[in-house]
């Protein structure tokens, strides 16, 4: 592969310089071209600099230190009653607003409890009209389905079929046999085998 006059060593060809394992056509482009020559020279003495420097290890006991400074909370804190009570007594205006959702909901739920035994008439008028509702629409749903049914081209043969019990009795075996004999052909096809076939390479 020839390189391009104008064009430079990549960081990955530089990598393979400074490894000691240039390619051939990496070699003949650094014979060439002075830059790309001190470039590798300034990578590698930033390599050996680097390689020189001491290891930093952390001291004794580092780990234990971080981690007795580190205050990990408690996830189930959150639900407990304990925080919670702490939370809605912590400011007034936290307190307020409690009290002020306890009384809308406790409100609300007598207000409901006091309009059901004052309205028993309204609700059972109410419920007698949605049983109403709904079983007029049954039957409307149940009325649409059989005049679908019955404007299928196939319904006058099913319905000549069911007027002749012999017939009937006659495909309801055949059907019988059929289904049976696809099982057996499924449990046949589940099976395994109880010979080992032998490889035709072996």
């Amino acid at each position: 592969m020839t390189r391009p006059p104008g064009d430079h060593l990549s960081p990955d060809e530089i990598d393979s310089c400074l490894s000691g394992a240039p390619a051939p056509e990496v070699q003949q482009h650094l014979d060439r071209c002075q830059a790309c020559v001190e470039q590798v020279r300034s990578e590698r003495e930033i390599a050996e600099l680097i390689a020189g420097l001491p290891l930093v290890a952390p001291s004794e006991g580092f780990a234990d230190r971080v981690m007795a400074s580190v205050s990990v909370p408690d996830p189930f804190a959150i639900r407990s009653l304990q925080a919670t009570r702490r939370r809605v007594f912590a400011t007034p205006r936290s307190f307020a607003r409690a009290a002020s959702l306890i009384l809308l909901l406790a409100g609300s739920m007598l207000g409901s409890v006091v309009w059901s035994l004052t309205h028993q008439a309204t609700l059972a008028a109410i419920g007698s009209w949605f049983l109403a509702q709904g079983g007029q629409a049954l039957w409307l749903s149940v009325q649409g389905v059989a005049s679908t049914f019955i404007e299928q081209p196939w319904y006058s043969s099913v319905r000549g079929l069911l007027d002749n019990p012999g017939r009937l009795a006659l495909y309801s075996g055949l059907l019988s046999l059929v289904y049976l004999g696809g099982l057996l052909a499924l449990r046949r096809l589940l099976t395994a085998p109880t010979q080992q076939v032998a490889h035709a390479g072996v």
